[in-house]
């Protein structure tokens, strides 16, 4: 069972627990070399623990799976509470549970991974996704950009504008958590 993944261009940051992706390409080349590989996961209601999701069965028996998988979530999980997830816990295990068990309103807890084959808990979790602006001199927290696509539409993180050179050291001025959306 495979884990559904979203590739972007960038780095990853990491200084005084906040963990930060700097942004170079939403939709890279395949064989771009600084490609990082996002999981986002659902949330379950009550413990808060983070699912990775492989795929969906409707009340049906009908699969969703891929990316495509978080917009029906949102569109139809209410309307399927016997639904199930199929995928992984944090520490790695198989799972499975009912939609109704799902936190169908929160935003994803996204975890950043530097290879495809990285299992689920060698991930990070992102606090910030970093875009860069040769106008910005300090870092600055903004909304997401309107053309921004699911499931980094619902990612559980803040937005910032960086200095086109960003570093470490910008990092200490970025703060607050991201609102979880329910």
């Amino acid at each position: 069972m495979q884990t559904v993944i979203k590739r972007v261009a960038g780095q990853i940051l990491v200084r005084n627990n906040f963990t930060a992706l700097l942004v170079r390409a939403f939709q890279p080349e395949s064989g771009a070399n600084d490609l990082i590989y996002l999981r986002f996961t659902l949330v379950i209601r009550g413990s808060g623990d983070h699912i990775f999701p492989s795929f969906i069965l409707d009340d049906w028996g009908r699969e969703i799976r891929g990316l495509k998988l978080y917009a029906w979530l949102r569109e139809n999980g209410e309307r399927f509470p016997r639904g199930e997830v199929f995928g992984f816990e944090q520490d790695g295990r198989e799972t499975q549970c009912f939609l109704r068990e799902v936190e169908l309103y929160a935003r994803l807890p996204t975890y950043a991974y530097q290879h495809e084959t990285q299992t689920v808990n060698d991930g990070m979790l992102l606090k910030g996704i970093l875009l860069t602006d040769q106008s910005v001199v300090l870092p600055r927290r903004i909304d997401k950009p309107p053309d921004i696509r699911q499931p980094l539409k619902s990612a559980l993180v803040n937005w910032w504008q960086v200095p086109a050179e960003a570093g470490l050291q910008d990092l200490d001025l970025l703060n607050g958590q991201p609102d979880p959306g329910y």
